[in-house]
């Protein structure tokens, strides 16, 4: 006589359900955290590239002095931030040339623009916080000009 064998396997409605919700909410962090990702990886484009032209702009200048209340040079920054980057003024701009040695005639712009992200991006982790630093050579002057845009990133 051939006994037959019966296989104990219970149905996994549970386990599959959960396995999948698992999976589903795997999927959708790591789609929010390309997108926060993406957007801090095109915040600091922008902020760089807001210091190359600062710095080549400034260093261009034939006075100097009058950098940080260029009206045109702010409206200028303004078209190429992005729009997670505030408007800019001219209180946002601090420039100040050396009058020492040896930077009175070490022949530099320094452009720096610094900002926080404040979305909360890879919390728990710190500050979020952007900077960008350019050092072009002064076409116009030995004295090194040091510029430090602040910006607010929404």
């Amino acid at each position: 006589m051939i006994k037959e064998k019966q296989n104990n396997f219970k149905p996994a409605y549970i386990e599959n359900i959960l396995m999948w919700m698992v999976i589903f909410i795997g999927f959708i962090w790591m789609f929010f955290f390309v997108i926060d990702y993406a957007t801090a990886i095109r915040i600091k484009d922008n902020i760089d590239a807001l210091s190359e032209y600062g710095a080549r702009t400034a260093s261009e200048s034939i006075d100097q002095t009058t950098i940080g209340s260029n009206n045109t040079f702010i409206t200028n920054l303004n078209n190429i931030r992005i729009s997670k980057i505030a408007s800019l003024t001219i209180a946002n701009l601090v420039c100040t040339i050396a009058t020492v040695p040896p930077q009175d005639t070490n022949y530099q712009v320094r452009f720096t623009t610094r900002g926080t992200y404040l979305d909360g991006f890879l919390s728990n982790q710190g500050t979020n916080n952007f900077t960008s630093t350019k050092t072009v050579f002064n076409e116009n002057s030995p004295a090194q000009l040091t510029c430090t845009l602040d910006i607010t990133i929404n």
